[in-house]
């Protein structure tokens, strides 16, 4: 198997090159470790070539080792270096690194193999195999082997290594949560002195102590305990040894005393002797000691290999085919619980001599092994000395009887204090009881009762019971007064309020006196203790003499009688139901009350709050209830009012006051009727006087008499169920409030129906619904703000958008130095007649398509583009300093390149010619009108460049001086080439350039372009500068074109003045001031078919000229009808003209022209 080791781990290399292998894991380790024999490179190499070689011979790996240096993001970065070229993870070895790893494993979906302990809420990572298992796991054995012994009380050392120190921290907590007192958890450096302070420092605190330090510094810690003392039997030192090798005294490299051995208990695997462990280590072939976790990363090498087998390396599968792994290694046997690896451990103690296993642990139990211990004195020492650790504890026996004594004095005088207590506390409430039955608190003075809408009441019907101070009342009937019997003449009229700050009913009481035995007293005292959301709230009442009355809270809806009677109300199931639960609840909790009973349930009893909660009134002591058909009462209202009463209480004499539970259980059944229903009690039935409906409900009459309820009535059977139940003959049928609240419920499915809960949730609902619907809303206006955004900025550069946007003026701004390029499209008049005008539009649109595609990869602007023309410029709106000239060569060198391989959707057959100019100089630049703003360039360089494009060439990149200097400067290898001076309309005469290429540009040009790049290599190659390769002064006579004719009339015109200057020498008769128009016309026609010789034009002084002012109207009339009119300045020292046309100018000259005689200046526009 080959290992790609890092060059960090060349020690390494040797033991691992000799393998080659197909299946890529990643090792993280540490090179090297500060403390010795905690796991790195240098201390378990020989571990992993060993398990490489013994893997099975089908499977094979390829180990790629990375550094991690025992740190969490060392280790995250090498891990995300190897993460496509390995299949799984071994290590690292330290508890973050480990958590970190696992996660992002979990996510790449690689098994991450650990073989150093892990916390157990590492279980959240799907992917994780920990082969030595968990910290809790060490410390439940150590737990064991404390509670098998009965230590109750320890202290722990820990080396301040990370691994030692979580050790201790999960070892504190777990045995903390087995009752165990952990006094103390001091930290050791590797040191003899180190330890001494340690030991120093806890031995007077407790006599259990747990060690965990590295192996290799046991006996460093040994020889500080002789030297402490603590071997004298009374301390018992438990170290955790990771190492499996069992100890041999004789392997130790310092002797010591048999009491310190005999002190020591040790806790490992224990399954190989020391000879054995040392010949399997040797093969370490490293400068420094294998370390006490050599076997497990040996045996975390050989589970994988059998995980990979059963696996296939897919860790979807990874819980389940761990559980089938039952393996035995240098460790022990070994088998899986999710993730974790777990094996038996083992204490061992000195024993004749050596150590041998004195018990076997698990996690939850010890099991002793025959070889018996060795304790120094009678046994095991005590975990607290029997006179404490200080000697004070203990006493003489007379002291211990004394303070017994005392104790139980001490008992028995607090039981009496105790039953003095309760004595008082008892006599205490029973007179406060008394206090408050006797001050009658429910008492209410009418002068703090404040009644609403003062008007007169209806007079009163001649009686045995007036009102006389109540006199000022507001009608409203059962809707506003709901405890109050809506059947009832003299309750029908109920005032309404103010008592205190809260809004209370006022109900007259029937009765003229009524006598306050303590019966009447205790229910008064307890209506106003009285409180639920199901009950209305009895507030006080006024018992005096002929003025009798009850105050309880005002219910705005108004009874649940009429709720049902009134059609407006629209009433769905759910209010149905959530006005059956609430009755339901209310009852429950009267009928748990000291009242026991309601004694008047009917639906005009039950009334309605502003939250639509139904609420149970007229409950109590005082209640009325008429004994038979009075005058204010007629017969069919009182029969009427007992259609709630249950026959069992018609059928006495007498109907108790109180009533009964079966019998509110009746009168229940009767309100769920007219609540499903929502009709008056027996309203379907065929018998419709109320006297003969009692008669027969009184009567035992086969099958009983009760209220018809029709088939098409859309009751759930089960609601009809529950009603027959709640009106059942016998009364023991009948089920309490308890289970209707249970079966009302179960109708409803379990939903919650009461109906303020219900009106948030669709409060909530429609609030969460709104919240989505505004995100929702919010991310489009997003995007569609993006959408806009980005069309405004193809529309304007960013910066002028974004102040725009605010409401900001722009402001011109002045650049330096930009480059501007513009480019023509040679023929399109050709290819627009050629084509519809869709084409066209098809043919721009590809074609600047294609540019916009080019210039996006350039730091350039796209100005605009008009019809067939384009224009660009680099440097603004965003300088760039002295890069724009090269960007915006390189953008046109891509355009040229573009146009190569440009098609014509609907001319295939045809090819764009791009005729390109370029020129650099300073501009302005600013946003124009405010409708469709356009952001413009201002300034003689745009002109420029324009003129560069117009005289230019297809298939040409033609560049002014400027330009070319700006280019040249920038020295990014642009190859340009002289063209020579032109006449540019504005600007006279310019000598320009064509730019024909970049030094390393690879992208295919026109052939023009490579004809000139040839040409310009030649001059390169020969030293020689390339001569001009086109003049438009150059041939001017030999043109047909507007400049050329515009030369040839200008010949004439000096040939005219040379003949002229002759015949002034010779005759003095006809003066220069009289030549006429006439005369050169006549001169141009004899010279219109000769070739004149190209003149060279010398500047005259003004004082010098010979009818100056004739000559030039005359020469300005040549050109009159011109539409161009190019104004051209000749110079002696400027023309650009062939060597042949020198020389003849300089004969004619000389032969022609007088000393005394000189041409003038000539313009011509």
């Amino acid at each position: 198997m080959a290992i790609d080791l890092d060059n960090r781990f060349e020690c390494m290399a040797h033991c691992l090159t000799l393998c080659s292998g197909s299946e890529p894991i990643g090792l993280l380790i540490p090179s090297t470790s500060t403390v010795p024999g905690l796991p790195s490179e240098a201390t378990v190499s020989g571990a992993l070539s060993q398990a490489l070689a013994n893997v099975s011979g089908s499977l094979q790996f390829n180990v790629s080792s990375k550094n991690t240096n025992c740190d969490e993001g060392t280790a995250l970065n090498e891990a995300f270096g190897i993460k496509d070229s390995v299949q799984s993870f071994i290590g690292p070895v330290c508890e973050k690194a480990i958590r970190s790893i696992a996660m992002m494993a979990a996510l790449w979906n690689k098994p991450v193999v650990t073989w150093t302990p892990i916390k157990e809420d590492a279980d959240s990572f799907p992917t994780l195999i920990a082969t030595l298992g968990t910290y809790e796991d060490i410390a439940r054995n150590i737990a064991t082997l404390l509670q098998c012994q009965g230590w109750k009380t320890i202290g722990i050392i820990h080396a301040n290594t990370e691994i030692h120190r979580q050790m201790a921290v999960t070892t504190k907590s777990v045995l903390q949560d087995d009752d165990v007192t952990v006094k103390r958890v001091l930290p050791t450096n590797m040191t003899g002195d180190s330890m001494k302070s340690t030991l120093s420092s806890i031995k007077a605190l407790v006599r259990i102590i747990v060690v965990l330090v590295p192996e290799m510094f046991l006996e460093t810690f040994l020889t500080a305990v002789t030297s402490e003392g603590m071997n004298d039997g009374s301390y018992v030192f438990i170290h955790w040894k990771f190492s499996p090798a069992l100890n041999q005294s004789s392997g130790l490299s310092v002797p010591h005393p048999k009491n310190t051995l005999q002190s020591l208990l040790q806790i490992g695997p224990f399954t190989v002797s020391q000879s054995s462990y040392d010949q399997f280590t040797s093969h370490n072939s490293l400068s420094q000691p294998a370390s006490e976790f050599y076997a497990y990363l040996y045996d975390a090498v050989i589970l994988y290999s059998h995980f990979v087998v059963l696996n296939n390396t897919n860790p979807l599968q990874l819980h389940q085919n761990l559980q089938r792994i039952n393996y035995t290694g240098w460790t022990g046997h070994i088998r899986f619980n999710n993730s974790f690896a777990t094996r038996a451990y083992r204490v061992s103690h000195y024993q004749q001599g050596n150590f041998s296993v004195v018990y076997e642990l698990s996690s939850d139990q010890c099991v002793k092994t025959p070889t018996p211990m060795e304790w120094i004195g009678a046994g095991p020492p005590q975990d607290t000395p029997k006179c404490g650790f200080t000697g004070s504890s203990c006493k003489d026996n007379d002291d211990a009887n004394e303070r017994g004594a005392i104790i139980a004095g001490a008992c028995i005088g607090g039981l009496l204090s105790v039953a003095a207590f309760i004595l008082a506390f008892y006599l205490y409430r029973k007179m406060r009881f008394e206090k408050e039955l006797m001050g009658m608190l429910w008492k209410v003075n009418e002068n703090e009762i404040k009644l609403r809408n003062k008007q007169a009441a209806p007079k009163q019907q001649a009686g045995p019971h007036p009102t006389k101070k109540l006199v000022r009342m507001e009608t409203r009937g059962t809707l506003g007064f709901g405890s109050s019997c809506s059947l009832d003449k003299n309750f029908l009229f109920a005032p309404i309020g103010n008592y205190k700050g809260s809004v209370v009913a006022v109900k007259s009481l029937q009765r003229r006196s009524i006598r306050l035995t303590r019966d009447v007293l205790r229910d008064l005292k307890t209506l106003r203790e009285l409180h639920h959301d199901n009950l209305n709230q009895f507030v006080g009442a006024n018992l005096e003499p002929e003025n009798c009355y009850v105050l309880t809270m005002y219910c705005p809806k108004g009874s649940l009688q009429d709720i049902l009677e009134n059609d407006d109300i629209k009433l769905d199931w759910m209010f149905k139901m959530s006005f059956a639960l609430d009755l339901a609840r209310g009852m429950e909790f009267l009928h748990k009350s000291s009242l026991r009973s309601h004694g008047n349930l009917k639906s005009s009893n039950c009334v309605i709050d502003s939250r639509w909660v139904l609420k149970l009134t007229d409950y109590g002591a005082i209640t009325t209830h008429p004994e038979e058909p009075t005058q204010e009462v007629g017969e069919h209202e009182f029969y009427t009012g007992l259609f709630w009463t249950a026959p069992e209480l018609l059928r006495l004499q007498k109907i108790p006051r109180k009533g009964t539970q079966k019998g509110d259980v009746y009168s229940f059944g009767i309100i769920l009727q007219e609540i499903f229903l929502r009709t008056t009690p027996y309203y379907f039935n065929v018998v419709s006087s109320p006297k003969e409906i009692i008669m027969r409900v009184r009567n035992h009459e086969v099958p009983p008499y009760r209220p018809h309820i029709p088939d098409d009535s859309n009751v759930p059977d089960k609601a009809v169920f529950l009603m027959r139940c709640c009106w059942h003959e016998h009364s023991e049928s009948r089920p309490d409030f308890h289970s209707i609240r249970k079966r009302l419920i179960d109708i409803n499915s379990g939903r919650k129906i009461n109906i303020m809960d219900n009106m948030i949730q669709m409060l909530e609902a429609y609030s969460n619904n709104l919240e989505q619907l505004v995100t929702e809303r919010t991310e489009e206006l997003a995007l569609e703000k993006q959408k806009t955004d980005r069309l405004l900025y193809n529309m304007l550069p960013p910066l002028v958008a974004e102040q725009l946007k605010r409401g900001e003026s722009v402001q011109p701004e002045c650049y330096d130095e930009v480059s501007i390029f513009f480019s023509d499209i040679v023929g399109f008049t050709t290819i627009a007649n050629q084509s519809e005008p869709l084409q066209v539009v098809d043919l721009l649109n590809d074609l600047y398509t294609t540019f916009d595609e080019i210039i996006a990869r350039h730091d350039v602007y796209k100005v605009e583009t008009i019809g067939d023309a384009y224009m660009c410029v680099s440097g603004l709106p965003r300088r760039n300093g002295k890069k724009h000239s090269g960007e915006i060569a390189n953008m046109a060198l891509d355009l040229l390149n573009g146009v190569t391989n440009f098609k014509i959707r609907h001319l295939p057959g045809s090819k764009l010619q791009l005729r390109i100019g370029l020129h650099t100089g300073g501009c302005a630049a600013g946003v124009v009108g405010t409708a469709m703003p356009r952001y413009c360039l201002f300034g003689d360089t745009v002109n420029m460049a324009s003129r560069m494009e117009s005289t230019g060439k297809a298939l040409h990149i033609h560049i002014s001086a400027g330009m070319n200097s700006a280019l040249k400067d920038l020295g990014w290898g642009f190859m340009t080439m002289e063209r020579g001076i032109i006449d540019v309309k504005g600007k006279g005469l310019q000598k320009t350039y064509w730019l024909i290429g970049k030094t390393g540009y690879s992208k295919p040009l026109p052939q023009t372009m490579i004809s000139l790049q040839e040409k310009w290599r030649q001059s390169q190659d020969t030293g020689r500068p390339c001569s001009p390769t086109e003049s438009h002064i150059s041939d001017r006579d030999h043109s047909d074109s507007m400049y050329g004719r515009a030369f040839r009339k200008t010949s004439i015109a000096i040939s005219f003045l040379h003949s002229l200057s002759r015949d002034a020498q010779n005759s003095d008769s006809r003066s220069v001031s009289e030549l006429s128009v006439q005369d050169l016309h006549l001169s141009c026609e004899s010279l219109k078919d000769k070739r004149p010789s190209p003149v060279t034009l010398s500047p005259v002084q003004r004082s010098q000229s010979v009818g100056e002012s004739k000559i030039r109207p005359m020469i300005n009339n040549l050109t009159k009808n011109r539409k161009s009119r190019p104004e051209l300045k000749s110079k002696s020292s400027t023309d650009s003209s062939s060597d042949e046309s020198k020389d003849s100018d300089q004969s004619n000259s000389s032969k022609e022209t007088p000393k005394k005689f000189a041409i003038p200046k000539i313009e011509i526009s």
